[in-house]
């Protein structure tokens, strides 16, 4: 069913496919009906013969060739004014600007940030909590804090519903 200018392609996808699905379809709900197996002789003679009527069908009443050949044409290339900002990002040295800030893609200084000031000892009045030792288990780790957790009283978060209303209305009267 292979028209001009067709590949077998397009013949396979749109005629064939669509034919084997629905007669292999057909094999299987007769050989349901007549309660045998499917590949007893019944039901792949009536896919075999769905899959050919069906497929000439397509073939014939398919979709018609092309009626309309389409031309050729010329792409004209857009004319367009770049703004005063495009025109100096046009001229500007962007490679330059980017290393002047420290953004070049060299990563070559690979200096690594050392912290090496331990903590001693914490003060009475020092906001630091210290939870974990180095030589603590897991256990330990979190029994400390649990008790920490425990030790420090919940605090509620403060209600600031009037206040987003507050600003809510003024927000409102300002854009009226």
């Amino acid at each position: 069913m292979q028209r001009e200018n067709e590949s077998i392609g397009w013949a396979l996808a749109f005629e064939f496919v669509p034919a084997a699905i629905f007669g292999s379809a057909v094999a299987f709900a007769s050989a349901t009906y007549l309660a045998q197996p499917p590949v007893s002789v019944a039901p792949i003679a009536a896919g075999a013969a769905a899959l050919g009527g069906i497929w000439l069908a397509l073939g014939k009443f398919g979709s018609p060739r092309r009626q309309f050949a389409l031309t050729d044409f010329e792409q004209t290339p857009v004319e367009y004014e770049l703004s005063s900002l495009g025109e100096l990002l046009e001229q500007a040295d962007v490679a330059g600007i980017v290393e002047q800030l420290g953004a070049s893609g060299d990563k070559t200084s690979t200096e690594e940030l050392v912290l090496d000031d331990v903590l001693a000892a914490v003060e009475e009045d020092s906001r630091v909590v210290r939870l974990f030792e180095p030589s603590d288990t897991a256990g330990e780790m979190h029994a400390r804090i649990e008790d920490h957790l425990r030790s420090t009283p919940r605090q509620t978060p403060p209600d600031a519903t009037q206040e987003l209303h507050d600003a809510l209305a003024a927000l409102r009267r300002s854009l009226r």
